[in-house]
This record gives C-alpha cells, structure tokens and sequence, in this order.
C-alpha cells in the first residue's frame, strides 16, 4: 500500500489514573507534547446517576484551525489500571449534538449529549479525535483526547465489599490487592501512606465491580512505609503494610 509522504504523528491521552499515558507512532515527542498541551477537554471524567445528560468543551488554544471527530467507545480495566478500548456496547445508548466538526483558532467548542444504559452501572468514554492542518515539513498531528462517563445506580457499595487482600511494602515499593465484591461501582479519591517520619497522598483510582487491583507506589521518602489508607467518599480502608521483597 502506497504511503503519504507526510509523517503522521499520533497521541492517545487516557484519562484515569494509570489510565494517563501518551502513545507515540512516530518518534518526535518534542512536536507532539507542545500539540497536546495546546488542546483540551474538560471536565476529562463525570459521574451520573442512572441516566447522563451533560456537555463538555474542547479547547484550541493554537493559532490553527482543527477537526475534531467524536466517537463513543467501551472500556475494560485489567488489575493493574490499564484500560482496553473496544466498540460502544449495544446495552449503552449515547447521543451526540454533533460527530464531527471544525475548532476555530484560539475558540472553545461545546459538545452536549444524553447517555442510559439497560445495564447499570455502566461506563464508557467519548474520544475527540483532533487533526490539525499539514506542516511546511510534512508533519500532520492527530490527538485522542478522552470525556469519561460513568452512569451509576443509586445504591451505594457496602463498605464490607471492599476488601484490601494484602499490603506489602520493600524499601522503595509499596504493593497492596485491593478487591471489590461487589456489584457497584466505586472511586478512591486518594491513597495515604504513612511512614516514622510522615505521610504522602498519592492520586485514587476507579473500582469496578468484581475487580482485583492491584495498586503499585513508588516510595522515595526517609523511613520505610509502615501503614496504607484509602479513603473513599464516605468511608476509609486502613492496613499495615507488611514488609516483604516486593519487587523494587
């Protein structure tokens, strides 16, 4: 198959936690990193209950125009936080104001929609897939920028349904399997641990429903870490860090 002659430069942005990766086609990440700072979406993730109904903005703060197209996609989390994207579920119904369409320079462009599921809870994200214009080197730019919805019942998860199978800590690494029994949905706003000499707060993450975690940390404080806490929106899950040869 005959190629174009210009490089083509793609980024995936994932918006989760571990989720927050870039991915490379084509070396040149000196280019790509200043395109992806100059374009936004926001907010990056959103929670309903039962049924969505909200909006979301990209921004082009370059002095070109883009294209943006949008497309609704299903995701899976493996144990350790990084996602699988696959065609939108046939059970989720999502509406789009518009698909496809051109972001003026230095202009903000607002996108609404409506989401239900037949299966709750459910969740997926909208990816703005942004081109900009061919460069005088022959370099074209395309970007991945996620929206991330989650339609939630509005029953809460039991605090018993979470579960922390093990917390382990090596001199510079804390390892913890954390377990949702449940059949919710559920978010840990943040991460504390605890050594002699203090405490540091580490980002939280999402928590599927039946999902094993596995959480890695990378510790680079003084004193070795002795205890793990994690603190959901209405309750906190606290254990010893066992020490233990976790892989450094």
């Amino acid at each position: 198959m005959k190629r174009s002659a210009a490089a083509l430069f793609t980024a995936r942005i994932l918006g989760e936690g571990n989720m927050k990766r870039a991915f490379i086609v084509v070396a040149g990440s000196f280019l790509l990193a200043a395109c992806v700072a100059a374009q936004t979406v926001s907010p990056v993730i959103v929670e309903y209950r039962e049924k969505g109904r909200g909006s979301f903005q990209i921004y082009n703060d370059t002095f070109v125009p883009l294209a943006v197209i949008l497309e609704p996609r299903s995701f899976s989390v493996d144990n350790e936080g990084q996602p699988t994207f696959r065609p939108l579920d046939p059970e989720i119904r999502v509406e789009l104001s518009e698909t496809s369409f051109r972001v003026g320079p230095q202009q903000t462009y607002t996108i609404y929609y409506m989401a239900q599921s037949s299966r709750l809870p459910a969740w997926f994200t909208i990816y703005s897939t942004i081109t900009g214009p061919q460069t005088a080197n022959g370099i074209k730019l395309v970007i991945e920028l996620p929206h991330t919805v989650y339609l939630l019942t509005k029953q809460p998860l039991p605090r018993d349904a979470v579960v922390m199978n093990r917390a382990e800590s090596g001199i510079k690494q804390i390892e913890a399997e954390i377990e949702n029994r449940g059949r919710e949905f559920i978010r840990v706003q943040e991460v504390e641990v605890a050594s002699s000499s203090g405490k540091k707060d580490f980002a939280g993450f999402p928590l599927f429903p039946g999902q094993r975690r596995i959480l890695k940390l990378d510790w680079e404080e003084t004193g070795r870490p002795q205890r793990i806490t994690l603190k959901f929106e209405k309750f906190k899950l606290e254990s010893p860090l066992r020490q233990a040869d976790v892989k450094q």
